[in-house]
This record gives structure tokens, C-alpha cells and sequence, in this order.
């Protein structure tokens, strides 16, 4: 919802309405600061406002933000520009906590045995919003204007409000009930194993973060690539994330989720060091670079997939309530959005005092010490269990 397209409009427009590129940044940064901040708290609140109420709230208010998010080109240049455009993406980042909480909640509720599977078309939805929204964002712009792409989401988020009401009619997870207690949320937040895999959901956003101001520039400068074909560089991203989500869903509920995030893990680190590549593995090849965002979007796959339903079971390990599933949801939903706000600094931080295939290398080396780490308390965690 907040991806590309809208990120490149504001772009243009708050240049044209004298906002500088600090404010620029801030008002594309504050729709999912603020899904990091509101997730949970909508996850704890789920039970007494209902699934059904967040879920369409949600829409709603992200529809209508979108649709007004089309007139601000008409505002005054200046202060009142900015001070709407951070409003409308403020309300648009708290409709996005509503629907994306509650969406991750009914996973469980509706497919106990199938999370794993479910969770893998969701990301398969979100890696061809990456693929074919810029574009789609694009074509919309040079046929309307400005008002057209957001006009076309909002009208979109809107319409199916009334099929989405009468599709959640007599469903059990539209019954309210009581919340977790905060001893018990406490509980899950200091738990180790739990905190790792909170740190994984934020790396796993944090990667497609990362590219986002640093691959371009040096595909540009080191390939002397046009805009066309670096086009089609990042494209392998979203298209090998999508091609490999759905059938690492049907792995996990089979097999288990947590060797697959450590596997995740390490396919990640792989991918950053090939991607410059680091520099005891070779001089910078067009191909490898290649290769390494194909290896990429598989390594966000075996990140993204499982971490939901492994952070479930961790967290119904401690209570399994109904309740437990709304506050992992949102966490995990914050988690997420946290991963997609910090990678671009990540990225654009670590290239500003060192050069791209170095700065890929160090965060290739985060990447790997932090499976690592997971994998270590993995096996002491069984162990203990075993022992115990």
C-alpha cells in the first residue's frame, strides 16, 4: 500500500511544493512508522473491537486517505502542502495497522493447518505489488496525472469493503473477548527465542529495504546500465520471492517453520556477499550481480514465510489463547514495517562511509552472526527441553 508509487509521487510533487528532502523523507516515512507503532496496539485491542470492525476500519481509512492523498498537488506550496501530506499518510499508516493485524489474525483462526501455506500467498501478493505496482504507478501517471494512481488504490481499498463485510457474516473471529493480560505480554516480549525471531521479521523487510537507494546507483556507475534494465534488475527481486513463497508454505507446515528462517538467514548473507560482490570472491560481474538478487528474493521467501507461524507457536508455548493470536499479529505486523522503515537508512548510512559491495558485505555479516545466533538458541532451547 505504501510502496514505490506512492514514494515516487511524493517525490515529485513535495520538490514542486518546496518541501525539502528531509520533509520528502519524513512524509514517505510516516505511513509505516506508523503501522510500527500502532500494530500492536491494535493487536492487543482486536478482541474487544473485533476482527471484523479493525479489519474494515482499516480499508476505510486507507481508501479515504488515498483518495483525498490525490488533491494535495492542488494545495498551497509550502507548510500547508506538507502538513496534509503527513496527516493523510498518518492516516493512511493507521488504517494499514488495522487491515494488516487483522489479516495476520484470521490466518490461524480460519487455517489452523494451513498458516504456512497462507502466509506464502500473501507474500506472493505482496512480491507482485512490488513487481507490477511502479509500473502499473507509472502508466496511471502518464495517463491522469498525479490523482490517478492514488485515486485508483483508494477507489480500489474502498470497494471491497461491502464484499469483505458480507464474506466475514457468522464467522467466529468476529466475536469479541477478552484480551491478553500485560504479565503475559511481558512474558512473550523477554522470552529469547521470541525476541530473535521479532529481529528476523525486521530483517526480513530490512533486505528489499536496503536496495532500495543503494542498488540502483551502483548498477548505474559500476554497469553504465539504463533505466530500463536496472528495471528488470529489481524485478528479479519480487518475481524469485513469488515464484518460491508458495511452495515454502507448503514446506513449513510440513516440516516445521525455524530451519527454514536459519536457512533464510544464511541464503541472505550468501546473497549480499555476491552482490557487489565482496571482494576475496571476484571484481564486479553484471551476471553475478544478477544471480545475487535472484538468491535474494528466494532468501526473503525462506525469511518472511515462516516467521508468523513460528512466532505463534513460540507465543501459544507461553498461552494459548484466542487472544495470544491478535497480539502476535500485531507484532509481527510492526516487526514488519519497522524492517521496511530502517533498511533504507541501513543501506543509504552504510554506502555514505564505505562503497556499495563493502557496505553489502557488512550487512551480509550482520545477516549470518544473527542465524547464527538463532540457530545457537535453537539447540540449546531443545536441548534444555530435552533435559529438562
Amino acid at each position: 500500500v505504501h510502496g514505490p508509487p506512492p514514494q515516487i509521487l511524493h517525490i515529485l510533487q513535495a520538490a514542486e511544493h518546496g518541501a525539502s528532502p528531509l520533509l520528502t523523507g519524513f512524509i514517505i516515512s510516516c505511513a509505516p512508522l506508523c503501522v510500527v507503532i500502532l500494530s500492536p496496539v491494535f493487536g492487543y485491542y482486536i478482541p474487544q473491537l473485533g476482527v471484523r470492525f479493525t479489519l474494515l476500519s482499516g480499508l476505510w481509512l486507507v481508501g479515504g486517505s488515498y483518495i483525498l492523498l490525490s488533491f494535495v498537488a492542488a494545495m498551497p506550496s509550502g507548510w500547508v502542502f506538507i502538513f496534509f501530506c503527513i496527516l493523510l499518510r498518518i492516516t493512511e499508516g493507521a488504517g494499514s495497522a488495522m487491515f494488516i493485524t487483522s489479516l495476520y489474525m484470521q490466518l490461524p483462526e480460519l487455517f489452523p493447518s494451513s498458516v504456512g501455506t497462507l502466509t506464502g500467498l500473501m507474500v506472493v501478493g505482496g512480491g507482485l505489488g512490488f513487481a507490477i505496482g511502479p509500473a502499473l504507478g507509472g502508466v496511471l501517471y502518464s495517463v491522469g496525472g498525479f490523482k490517478l494512481p492514488f485515486l485508483t488504490v483508494g477507489g480500489f481499498s474502498l470497494s471491497i469493503i461491502v464484499p469483505t463485510f458480507f464474506s466475514m457474516q457468522g464467522s467466529n473471529i468476529n466475536c469479541k473477548r477478552q484480551a491478553l493480560s500485560f504479565r503475559t505480554i511481558l512474558k512473550l516480549l523477554t522470552n529469547f527465542i521470541y525476541f530473535l525471531l521479532v529481529i528476523a521479521s525486521i530483517f526480513a523487510w530490512a533486505l528489499w529495504g536496503f536496495f532500495a537507494p543503494t542498488l540502483e546507483p551502483f548498477l548505474s556507475s559500476q554497469f553504465h546500465l539504463n533505466e530500463k534494465q536496472i528495471g528488470l534488475v529489481f524485478l528479479t527481486l519480487p518475481v524469485a520471492s513469488t515464484v518460491c513463497a508458495p511452495v515454502v508454505g507448503k514446506l513449513v507446515d510440513k516440516f516445521g517453520p525455524r530451519r527454514f528462517t536459519i536457512t533464510g538467514y544464511a541464503v541472505a548473507a550468501a546473497s549480499f556477499f555476491l552482490v557487489g560482490p565482496a571482494d576475496f570472491i571476484s571484481q564486479p560481474r553484471l551476471w553475478l550481480t544478477v544471480v545475487a538478487t535472484v538468491i535474494f528474493g528466494i532468501a526473503t521467501s525462506l525469511m518472511l514465510v515462516p516467521n508468523f507461524t513460528d512466532m505463534l507457536a513460540v507465543a501459544r508455548s507461553i498461552e494459548d489463547t484466542e487472544a495470544t493470536t491478535e497480539v502476535v499479529s500485531g507484532i509481527t505486523a510492526s516487526a514488519l514495517s519497522f524492517g521496511e522503515f530502517i533498511g533504507p537508512i541501513i543501506g543509504g548510512g552504510l554506502v555514505q562511509v564505505m562503497d556499495f559491495p563493502t557496505s553489502a558485505m557488512v550487512f551480509g555479516e550482520v545477516l549470518l552472526a544473527s542465524g547464527c545466533l538463532l540457530l545457537g538458541a535453537t539447540l540449546i532451547d531443545r536441548w534444555a527441553r530435552r533435559y529438562r
